[in-house]
């Protein structure tokens, strides 16, 4: 099946809010419907990337964590793509460099070396998802652990790029996992 081409003229950003407003009504896969909740206690439905390898990064996502690509557009700094993974959309930009070793990383339209994780995954068995992420080659920046308010297990890979990403295994506080494990 072909992706979408997006052909009409549409801001960047309007695209991944379309995208957005589309997907709100989808649940992650495993946990009951969506009740109110605080702005602060919200779960994060989408991220954004930027990336030199723009078709690498593509094919990483849908290969490696299951993503599959909703539409892709070429806009005059570089093409756009969105991918979605049980109600989580990612939207990755494609960017013409890298960041230099003495500019600031938080300087607009360069990539860095992330320290911190730009995206965070639930997954059903973060141990699971290691290991086969191991197999596939992945860098493992951080074995699975259970944080210590015991209420994830989580751990860290690095994408096909330089992002850091962070996989997290509900665990409600009698160390039972909410996603069935």
């Amino acid at each position: 099946m072909k992706p979408t081409i997006f052909s009409f003229p549409m801001p960047r950003r309007s695209l991944l809010a379309v995208l957005l407003l589309l997907g709100a009504a989808v649940q992650i896969a495993g946990f009951p419907p969506a009740r109110a909740q605080s702005a602060s206690s919200a779960r994060s439905s989408s991220a954004s990337i930027r990336t030199p390898d723009f078709d690498e990064s593509v094919r990483w996502y849908q290969d490696m964590l299951g993503f599959r690509l909703l539409g892709s557009q070429s806009l005059v700094p570089g093409r756009q793509a969105v991918l979605e993974r049980s109600g989580f959309l990612l939207e990755i930009t494609e960017v013409d460099h890298v960041l230099e070793a003495d500019r600031d990383p938080h300087a607009t339209g360069n990539v860095a070396v992330t320290p911190l994780p730009v995206i965070s995954f639930l997954v059903a068995d973060v141990d699971k998802e290691v290991q086969r992420l191991r197999k596939a080659g992945v860098e493992i920046l951080q074995n699975p652990e259970d944080e210590l308010d015991g209420r994830y297990r989580t751990a860290q890979i690095r994408d096909n790029g330089r992002h850091r990403i962070e996989l997290r295994e509900p665990v409600d506080e009698n160390g039972f996992n909410a996603m069935g494990r």
